[in-house]
């Protein structure tokens, strides 16, 4: 049985909350949280947030523990059709 983590989440729309990911066998949550992960664990509470981008995982202090997740917004340009 794998080990869970609560690791915060910084700007994006899961700004001041954490999120709670299962760490791999060397000790390591996701390099990444995407879209898939937010719909999963927060669902209609994100609806009216712009879930375009990532949570990159970010070490604290040196390769971590702690960590962070940044968000990080997708650089592509959205289409208006």
């Amino acid at each position: 049985m794998s080990d869970v983590v609560e690791i915060p989440c910084v700007e994006g729309p899961l700004d001041s909350r954490d999120a709670w990911v299962r760490l791999d066998d060397d000790g390591v949550p996701p390099a990444y949280l995407d879209q898939s992960w937010m719909w999963v664990e927060y669902g209609s509470e994100l609806l009216d947030a712009d879930v375009d981008g990532v949570y990159a995982l970010e070490p604290i202090a040196g390769a971590g523990p702690p960590w962070r997740y940044l968000w990080i917004p997708n650089s592509r340009p959205r289409r208006t059709t």
